[in-house]
């Protein structure tokens, strides 16, 4: 098959945790290479940006990276003009393509502009009517687009059956169009290291317990839920903040833009406003093959996200051998197993995310066996299989 990805929103090969560049990055990728392996050209575009390379890049077999124009404006007006620079280059270069698969509702709106009549399947990756009912961030504009791409799509693929369910539920799709295929973790990049010599390797202190976080610094994310929860324990116990060193991961802390994003602005003041300086570090974005070093480094990875889809980070967590601790909301109540594979917080509260953290900081027993366990299931989600099911969608729809 040939196949066109539209990546609109974010380039597959960006820096992870850099404004929109996170876990839609690697799904896309992989997902790219997988298809090649399996024989399929896959074409993935996306728009030009001050990094980008040469406007037609050759990542691997079979999969080829391109950078077009979008215009000026606003998101919602340059995804427009994205989908008719696509068009036209398809036009001038003669090209033809079986299917386009589109990620993110911006790609979904690219791909309506372009006026393909070629079947479009459809990953949100993230819904503007979930970040409204659990983040409180009313996007009508996002949402009233997002339904008009459900509607016009030729099929949605969801991560999780409880996404299938929001999509019919909160979009009035109809089941059978929805199909639930998870993403998958490369187990030979993401495996169990050393601990003493991946903290050795990345200049990490060897005797403190290292709390960390790996995302992009997000409302959603609920970093300062994390920070509060550290700020319970100092409070309760002052020689908390001696003995725990907490990383986060994500954000370009060596562009000024980064410190004046307001939500940095507010993680930054609740650093201070606890006095939590010395224990609380901003490492910024890491490239994606450095992450299993600190996956391994780590004692305990936190997700204390207000939403997640899915939630590739605790996947890689887990193929890491990882313990986890997170907020149990979205896609990884289907990730997790509570109590064996990870342990869940409610969802929003800083003390009993505080009360979980302690507790397994204290039970060394028992964060081994979560890793253990983490890391025997994350090996149901591998990148070849899923694949193998995409292509299946694929092939429905274009019969």
């Amino acid at each position: 098959m040939q196949i066109a990805f539209i990546s609109y929103w974010s380039c597959p090969r960006s820096r992870l945790g850099v404004l929109s560049s996170g876990g839609m990055n690697v799904y896309t990728l992989n997902l790219a290479r997988e298809l090649g392996k399996l024989g399929h050209r896959v074409d993935i575009f996306t728009k030009t940006h001050q990094s980008h390379e040469k406007r037609i890049n050759q990542l691997v077999h079979n999969v080829r990276l391109i950078h077009l124009d979008s215009g000026y404006g606003n998101d919602y007006i340059k995804s427009r003009q994205f989908g008719k620079n696509l068009l036209k280059f398809i036009k001038e270069n003669s090209w033809e393509y079986d299917i386009f698969h589109a990620h993110y509702f911006f790609s979904g709106l690219s791909f309506l502009e372009s006026a393909s009549d070629k079947p479009m399947a459809m990953t949100f990756h993230t819904l503007g009517e979930m970040k409204k009912k659990y983040a409180g961030i009313d996007d009508s504009f996002r949402i009233k687009a997002e339904k008009n791409i459900a509607a016009k799509a030729s099929a949605l693929i969801a991560s999780t059956e409880l996404e299938k369910d929001e999509l019919v539920r909160y979009y009035q799709t109809k089941p059978g169009k929805v199909h639930v295929v998870s993403p998958g973790v490369d187990h030979h990049l993401f495996r169990p290291l050393d601990k003493n010599k991946s903290r050795e390797k990345l200049n990490l202190p060897k005797t403190k317990k290292i709390i960390l976080f790996v995302g992009r610094i997000d409302p959603v994310k609920g970093i300062n839920l994390l920070i509060d929860a550290v700020g319970n324990l100092t409070d309760k116990h002052p020689e908390f903040e001696k003995t725990v060193q907490v990383l986060l991961i994500g954000g370009d802390i060596k562009s000024r833009l980064f410190w004046q994003n307001p939500e940095v602005k507010k993680i930054v003041r609740n650093i201070a406003g606890r006095n939590l300086s010395c224990c609380i570090k901003f490492l910024g974005s890491k490239a994606h093959n450095r992450l299993p070093g600190y996956y391994s480094a780590a004692d305990l990875v936190v997700l204390p996200s207000v939403y997640e889809s899915f939630g590739l980070v605790v996947l890689e967590a887990m193929s890491g051998g990882a313990a986890i601790i997170a907020s149990g909301s979205g896609g990884l109540k289907h990730l997790i197993e509570d109590g064996d594979t990870g342990i869940f917080f409610k969802s929003q509260d800083a003390q009993d995310l505080a009360k979980k953290i302690w507790e397994l900081l204290h039970n060394p027993q028992k964060m081994e066996s979560l890793g253990k366990n983490a890391y025997t299931e994350s090996h149901k989600y591998c990148w070849d299989k899923q694949a193998e099911k995409i292509v299946k969608v694929y092939r429905q729809l274009i019969r």
